[in-house]
């Protein structure tokens, strides 16, 4: 990355060499963070298995093509750190930081409680870890439901193709596995707030509020529910949030949200502007049932348009991802595929590079490996209001950052150039 203070700067210098490029540019360099925080939802009703089961599947596959191998590097003084510094910002997408943690749906169950602690990059058991406190944990085993059985199976053997009686008997416990059945009622939004409510020491007031609960039909009574978040709960999820991270909420669910702040309202706003009180960046992925156009769900089931389209607006105001959670014959999709999915939003976390300094917007010139890319033109609105915009940049003065969009989203190793001259103080010219 080349930010505007290294650019200005070098162009005042007589030259730039390798340790310049590190005195200069290594502050600025937080808001370029590598670092995801990812926090999966998982829906743990008893229709949900089937999802789960294929999740577990192929998770250690999404693992293998998100982390990259990375070589030892010198590092014998100065000259070998700036050297090493550079690399690391030359080739990012080699080293995405990235940590996982699992809730479920229940809110009222787990509070947004980080299920089996967290699952961070270089853990040698990473994926097995995830695996077995998704299935052991946050997924719905019934009683009566028959598992396929593998007597050969012995303990501390990895996964096979199919999920056994026998493997989570020894990874959960024998007959530990059954149950952990959630609540038929999924506030997979509400538990993702309480999640994040419960990673920071100072978490916003809204946490502990109680919430008014209004009837949604002729026969129920308005209620006050009280606060599911208390003094207990405060930094129970520490380490969830890193400073300078990305964070990505990932809910999976075969139906929608009925998160108690909202009564049948299918956009979400109270909940954005919930997640804004972190005051970090937040973008949302929904592995969900699909939907038409005329806004009815795709595949018939309990999923109402209302609660599919939470999840969905979530997704959508932050440039996340909307995955279809079932097959076109509406059977339950392969995980591989949403999994890519997800790891190529994860390798492209950057859509928006907020700026050191408010600049005078006409003076912007956006690069990526050295092309002038367009400024977006809209191309409409969407059915929430907001715009549409083509491919190219543009300038978002709430946010005071350049956003990509389209074809012109850069790669995660690009070389992303913002220059401009800023409002108040120096320099006064720009250097081209």
């Amino acid at each position: 990355m080349r930010w505007p203070a290294l650019l200005l700067a070098c162009a005042a210098l007589t030259s730039c060499n390798r340790y310049d490029m590190f005195r200069l540019s290594g502050y600025e360099q937080e808001s370029f963070s590598n670092k995801a925080d990812v926090i999966f939802v998982i829906d743990n009703s008893d229709s949900m298995y089937e999802v789960s089961a294929s999740l577990a599947l192929n998770f250690a596959n999404f693992i293998r093509d998100i982390e990259s191998s990375e070589e030892e590097l010198a590092s014998d003084g100065l000259g070998d750190a700036a050297d090493n510094y550079i690399d690391y910002v030359n080739n990012r997408s080699s080293y995405v930081d990235f940590q996982f943690a699992i809730t479920t749906t229940d809110v009222e169950a787990t509070t947004g409680e980080a299920l089996g602690g967290l699952f961070r990059r270089g853990d040698p058991t990473l994926a097995d870890d995830f695996v077995n406190t998704l299935l052991c944990e946050a997924t719905c085993f019934r009683e009566d439901l028959q598992l396929p059985t593998d007597p050969s199976y012995t303990c501390g053997q990895p996964l096979g193709a199919e999920i056994t009686e026998n493997y989570l008997d020894c990874v959960c416990g024998a007959g530990e596995w059954t149950g952990n059945c959630g609540a038929p009622v999924e506030e997979g939004i509400e538990s993702a707030y309480m999640a994040m409510c419960s990673a920071v020491p100072s978490p916003p007031v809204a946490c502990a509020e109680d919430v008014f609960k209004e009837a949604q039909a002729t026969d129920e009574d308005d209620e006050f529910l009280p606060s599911l978040f208390g003094d207990a709960n405060v930094l129970i999820n520490e380490g969830m949030l890193r400073d300078n991270a990305n964070t990505i909420v990932v809910f999976v669910s075969d139906e929608g949200d009925a998160s108690r702040r909202l009564h049948r309202e299918s956009t979400a706003e109270e909940y954005e502007q919930l997640f804004e009180q972190f005051g970090r960046r937040v973008t949302f992925a929904s592995i969900v049932p699909g939907m038409d156009p005329d806004g009815d769900v795709t595949c018939p089931g309990q999923a109402t348009p209302w609660g599919v389209e939470r999840y969905n607006y979530m997704a959508y105001r932050t440039n996340g991802l909307v995955e279809d959670i079932f097959d076109p014959s509406c059977a339950p999709r392969d995980f591989g595929e949403a999994l890519s999915a997800l790891g190529e939003l994860l390798t492209n976390l950057l859509t928006t590079f907020p700026l050191a300094s408010v600049p005078q917007p006409e003076t912007l010139i956006v690069r990526v490996d050295g092309n002038d890319v367009p400024e977006a033109e809209v191309t409409g609105q969407d059915k929430y209001g907001f715009d549409i915009y083509g491919s190219g940049w543009s300038y978002s003065v709430a946010d005071n950052a350049v956003e990509f969009h389209g074809d012109a989203i850069p790669g995660y190793d690009a070389q992303v150039q913002v220059l401009y001259l800023p409002l108040e103080g120096m320099p006064r010219e720009l250097p081209f």
